[in-house]
């Protein structure tokens, strides 16, 4: 006696159906395991779903098409083989116009039945190894892309770029971002004469200290590292996400790194014997992000005026003090959050003719951050 290796699951309201298909598997590896009406064909599959599906064509193609419709549309049933079976082969064209994988008469011989079967099955089988292939690949290289990504961008948001198709396009597709964002500028202090002092190993070291440190605070924020140069961190917050409260996420990150720093700084100096400090400047305006660079190496990053300012704000800054600007300002002054900044003399640019009113929170001010607003 065979074993059935293989299930099917008749589509009939004949009762003649299963006398059929009886014939056609007998003493074979295949077994008629229910016959069902074409509405039941989502609560049959979903509870142990056959290796083929067989509907026996009665009078026109309803129940095909309905079959078809339902299997094919749906991700988990979309390569399970569809056989037809019908009297005549008038319906041929428009049954495979529905959807079914093959078209087979009453009259078929059993042996052809058999063969044709089997090779529906091969064919499943192997469209869905290689489905599971591109999958598993693709899989891989979303996490290649996302591990690459956690290098300056928070995992949270790396993983909302990567499910979202318009975002991908932006940041991997060359396209240009255009955006309201928060750039800070992080700048240690006392790196030169620190870098004369100590062996260029214990440099590096210090300097993978630091930027670890400012890279975690950060992704605590949810901002993304757009650079990294000598002593320098530069951040966005609201790019290439946007982030309606990205200066007060700015601005909460900057306190952390200047309270974090500054303890950081006190074991260097037990250490090494060094002094450091840490100064930050932050401005608010329109940025366009993307890849800048050549064929042969690419950045992606964020370019504008208001970085230029922000960079100007960080070279100001004094160790300990974070330095921001009006329009930083003005945002906190709307979301109802008062820093009690201290005003400083305007600031006046390279190439403007009006000077910018900036603001400073020197380290030994305490905010507390735990509010919300």
């Amino acid at each position: 006696m065979t074993v059935p290796n293989f299930r099917a699951l008749l589509v009939s309201a004949s009762p003649a159906s299963p006398v059929l298909l009886s014939k056609l598997t007998e003493a074979s590896d295949i077994e008629v395991c229910d016959v069902i009406g074409a509405d039941q064909i989502i609560a049959s599959t979903s509870v142990r779903p056959p290796d083929f599906i067989i509907v026996d064509v009665i009078g026109d193609l309803t129940a095909l098409v309905q079959v078809c419709s339902v299997l094919k549309t749906n991700p988990a049933t979309v390569f399970l083989p569809v056989l037809a079976l019908a009297r005549s082969a008038k319906s041929r064209l428009a049954a495979f116009e529905a959807g079914v994988d093959d078209f087979l008469l009453h009259h078929v011989r059993r042996e052809e039945f058999l063969v044709r079967v089997r090779a529906l099955l091969k064919l499943s089988a192997s469209r869905r190894q290689l489905a599971a292939e591109q999958l598993a690949d693709e899989v891989k290289r979303r996490e290649a892309i996302r591990c690459a990504f956690r290098r300056y961008i928070s995992p949270k948001l790396a993983d909302q770029i990567l499910a979202n198709p318009e975002l991908r396009d932006t940041v991997f597709g060359g396209l240009q971002l255009r955006t309201r964002a928060a750039i800070m500028f992080a700048d240690m202090r006392g790196f030169t004469s620190l870098a004369e002092r100590l062996q260029p190993s214990a440099t590096v070291d210090l300097l993978n200290e630091f930027f670890a440190l400012l890279t975690d605070i950060t992704f605590r924020y949810e901002g993304t590292v757009f650079s990294m140069a000598g002593d320098s961190l530069m951040v966005g917050f609201g790019v290439p996400i946007e982030q309606s409260d990205g200066p007060l996420r700015a601005i909460r990150a900057a306190r952390e790194m200047l309270d974090e720093f500054a303890e950081l700084a006190d074991i260097w100096k037990e250490r090494y014997g060094v002094e450091t400090g840490l100064g930050i400047g932050i401005n608010v305006g329109d940025v366009v992000a993307g890849n800048v660079g050549s064929a042969a190496y690419m950045n992606y990053t964020i370019i504008g005026d208001a970085v230029n300012v922000a960079s100007r704000l960080g070279q100001r800054a004094r160790a300990g003090e974070m330095l921001f600007s009006d329009t930083v300002k003005a945002s906190l002054d709307e979301q109802g959050f008062d820093l009690q900044a201290l005003p400083l003399p305007s600031l006046i640019l390279r190439g403007r003719t009006n000077p910018i009113d900036i603001f400073c929170v020197p380290s030994a001010e305490r905010v507390d951050f735990r509010l919300t607003h």
